[in-house]
């Protein structure tokens, strides 16, 4: 039996990563763009997995463990786009540290043992589980990815002071509307 906050939770979801697989491709190019878009597919097929097997209780585990560390993400943008760096900087450490728990520690040593190792012992296996694991290994391997670029990341905010623009820009030739006002900052400084 599903409960209806669980069917929400899914369908808003599972539109949301549907959502960004399609933008992914009208969107500013980064240097993680494969494996963003595996990434987006890794978690459709898994959600969609978890709902036909029966196995919502892991998806849901899978998606708050996920979820909980964008929350100080996109916290931290918004503290950037806002002007209060010391903020940005702060919910950017509270950032780093919360994925660091959650997609290096509980992720793997808690829901991917719990599915690779435990379950076996507990249930029959059949051919969608192996492709269920093989999936979040699949994410273990992109939270492994992404951890290194946040480290370096949460490295030059340390070493600079401050936050720079995203780590995963493909080129300096890219110029958003950050780095317009960025450069005319430098330009007023050179001035002075």
């Amino acid at each position: 039996y599903i409960t209806p906050d669980v069917w929400w939770y899914y369908m808003i979801e599972l539109s949301f990563y549907w959502a960004l697989m399609v933008s992914q491709f009208t969107d500013v190019k980064r240097r993680d763009f494969a494996q963003m878009f595996v990434h987006h597919c890794a978690t459709i097929m898994l959600m969609s997995f978890s709902w036909a097997c029966n196995l919502t209780r892991v998806g849901t585990l899978v998606l708050i463990v996920h979820d909980v560390a964008d929350i100080f993400l996109e916290s931290a943008k918004m503290a950037k786009y806002a002007g209060k760096l010391n903020l940005c900087n702060i919910l950017f450490a509270v950032f780093t540290i919360v994925w660091i728990i959650s997609r290096l520690g509980i992720f793997p040593f808690k829901i991917i043992y719990s599915c690779a190792l435990e379950a076996p012992t507990l249930y029959p296996t059949f051919p969608a589980y192996y492709i269920f694991n093989i999936l979040l290994l699949c994410l273990m391997c992109l939270h492994i990815f992404w951890t290194y670029w946040i480290v370096q990341g949460a490295y030059k905010t340390i070493a600079k002071g401050h936050m720079e623009k995203d780590v995963r820009s493909s080129s300096e030739e890219e110029i958003t509307e950050d780095d317009e006002v960025d450069e005319d900052e430098k330009k007023k400084m050179k001035r002075n």
